[in-house]
């Protein structure tokens, strides 16, 4: 399959501190790759990096064949079209209701007259099984509801990429199982790249195509769920079993 991304020796500093020594990552096009690793490994840098928000020190980042770096602004704005993004909290605007924080990207970003922007929007609630709660605001919603929002928002303006920060993080098991269906469902129906971040172990070896383990600045594994189960690698193992003895340190 060809890569959708790739990223090659990427180095990546903030100050003194030095956040990436040489990321080499792939993301292979119509899959889901999960990033995991220690919290303050530059996970979350990670996906600004392939967005273009932030750009390396050194090395190159491609998407679907455009090099980040060289890209002109116009280009540049044009291919973060291609993305999607559920943060971590899901982002809404508090002061908009449902069906208003989904529509807003329609309005920013189309032509589409308000018939159309109604449609699309109960198209994408539909799709997280939101149909009925347009007219809430985020305050009424709970933590699990916020995040099906977001991803509805996040789909609106139908991306070839998504990037999800953590999205189960701070849900119940039950709610877990239910994002992570739609993160695999979306995927397959759409037929979209998928880019997860996540610390839920049991989440990752459930809706990844391929999983990459980054630390010390580096992807020090990279394979499939199936690679990672079996394997002996000494820091997945660590990670996997949340021990604290190994060659992942804790500070």
């Amino acid at each position: 399959m060809p890569n959708m991304i790739e990223m090659t020796d990427v180095h990546k500093s903030f100050g003194r501190q030095k956040v990436h020594s040489g990321i080499n990552l792939n993301v292979v096009k119509g899959a889901i790759t999960v990033i995991i690793g220690p919290s303050g490994t530059g996970k979350s840098v990670l996906l600004k990096e392939m967005m273009g928000l932030v750009l390396p020190d050194s090395g190159k980042i491609t998407v679907d064949g455009v090099d980040i770096e060289t890209a002109t602004k116009s280009r540049l704005l044009e291919l973060r079209k291609k993305f999607g993004m559920l943060f971590q909290n899901a982002a809404l605007f508090d002061s908009m209701t449902v069906s208003e924080n989904v529509a807003f990207p329609l309005k920013e970003h189309t032509a589409m007259t308000e018939r159309e922007i109604k449609s699309a929007v109960a198209d994408r609630l539909r799709m997280v099984g939101l149909s009925g709660a347009d007219d809430k605001y985020p305050s009424e919603l709970s933590g699990g509801m916020k995040k099906r929002v977001g991803l509805a928002r996040a789909l609106a303006l139908e991306p070839e990429i998504m990037l999800y920060d953590e999205p189960t993080t701070g849900l119940d098991p039950i709610m877990t199982d239910v994002v992570d269906d739609l993160i695999f469902d979306t995927q397959k129906k759409l037929d979209i790249t998928s880019v997860v971040i996540s610390h839920d172990i049991r989440s990752v070896l459930k809706i990844a195509d391929y999983i990459g383990m980054i630390y010390n600045g580096k992807i020090v594994r990279y394979g499939t769920p199936e690679d990672f189960r079996t394997t002996d690698d000494p820091y997945v193992r660590q990670f996997f079993s949340g021990s604290k003895d190994g060659p992942i340190k804790v500070y």
